[in-house]
């Protein structure tokens, strides 16, 4: 027990986890029986650079100054009061784990390390620096789960060209392929979670399981993974919180909410207030949805600037979307296009309406252009 009423935080980032597959695994099933589940999280990028610094700025990259693959070095650090920032100030030790030095904005962390994603057994890599936090003091655990990508780059993307018919097209084999190493991360979460258990630390801990974003398998030609496209299997993901002294248990939240939110939500969970000075939060709590006071859905802002593929971008984003529970508008400017779907009647975006709803695409656009102070988008 810890000698504060503060919890310990654990993030685990289960990197590029399509919420479609969790119920296919009974690891996953057993997580909603024990927290919340949300399942309609849009990620601001569909790739972990910017999806991660929006994650714990509680902003987008049109604000945090990330917005790029190649971004990390214009992260707004004067401006940007981060998350880690915000724990370290209340009294926690905080720590990361991640794939690479550039994922994730620093400012905050007492230590950063870098795990070898071919080597490393990263479920007990993870344990171990579990068993190492202090317990004097609360900790928070940034903990970075990166073999579902590692087995895409090299399975899938350093196999197939951007347009392969080996690959593209194939989506049952994809599939399974895919759910090999889903099976990995759901014994990755089953065996943090036993050794929380085990260390007696689940009641003071908040755990928040989430993803940065999801995964092609196949869909469009052009995208044989992530980062080039802000369609749904890209940018829908998802976050489990677990914390039975203030959370609900087996409780599911439907609403279209956004990456952006969770930061603010662990900060109400604690009770912090936002720091003057600093650039505000974009995101909002999600502790009114889950006590039932708040029941409107968020739009979100989405956008990319692709490492690859057909419009490669990567100083600079290139497509941009916004994203309504029925409605999702994308703006191409490699290409000049514009593409508008019907998510109620077509969850999988294969039949652009774009010039068919022209109220409902000026509204989206205009939030686009509301969202983007960059100019990003050509008139």
């Amino acid at each position: 027990m810890l000698a504060t009423d503060k919890p310990n935080i654990i993030f685990l980032v289960l990197d590029q986890l399509r919420p479609d597959r969790l119920a296919h695994f009974e690891e996953f099933a057993a997580l909603r029986k024990q927290g919340v589940f949300v399942g309609n999280v849009i990620t601001y990028a569909p790739y972990t650079v910017a999806s991660l610094h929006a994650l714990l700025t509680g902003m987008n990259g049109t604000r945090n100054g990330v917005d790029s693959y190649y971004g990390s070095l214009d992260f707004d650090t004067e401006h940007c009061f981060t998350l880690a920032q915000y724990l370290r100030e209340q009294g926690y030790y905080t720590r990361a784990d991640v794939l690479s030095q550039i994922v994730l904005p620093h400012q905050g962390f007492d230590e950063v390390s870098v795990h070898d994603e071919h080597k490393d057994d990263l479920c007990a890599l993870h344990q171990s620096l579990i068993a190492q936090a202090p317990g004097k003091k609360p900790f928070f655990l940034f903990l970075h789960y990166s073999n579902i990508h590692t087995g895409i780059i090299t399975q899938v993307v350093n196999r197939f060209t951007d347009t392969d018919d080996a690959y593209f097209g194939r989506f049952e084999e994809n599939r399974a392929r895919y759910d090999g190493f889903v099976k990995g991360a759901a014994g990755y979460v089953n065996g943090i979670m036993a050794h929380c258990r085990q260390k007696g630390l689940t009641d003071d801990t908040l755990f928040v399981i989430l993803t940065d974003h999801g995964c092609s398998l196949g869909e469009k030609p052009g995208e044989k993974c992530y980062g080039v496209f802000t369609y749904d299997y890209t940018v829908r993901t998802f976050a489990y919180f677990l914390y039975p002294r203030a959370l609900p248990r087996d409780m599911q939240v439907d609403l279209q909410v956004r990456s952006i939110d969770i930061a603010p939500t662990v900060l109400d969970l604690l009770g912090v207030s936002p720091k003057q000075g600093y650039k505000e939060m974009q995101g909002a709590s999600l502790l009114p949805m889950i006590r039932g006071t708040d029941r409107r859905d968020r739009d979100a802002y989405i956008e990319t600037a692709g490492l690859s593929g057909p419009f490669p971008s990567p100083y600079k984003p290139n497509i941009c979307a916004m994203r309504t529970p029925r409605w999702k508008l994308i703006r191409n400017e490699a290409n000049g296009t514009r593409e508008l779907y019907d998510l109620k009647n077509d969850p999988f975006e294969t039949n652009n309406v774009a010039g068919s709803h022209p109220d409902i695409e000026s509204a989206l656009d205009a939030k686009i252009r509301q969202e983007d102070g960059r100019a990003l988008l050509k008139e």
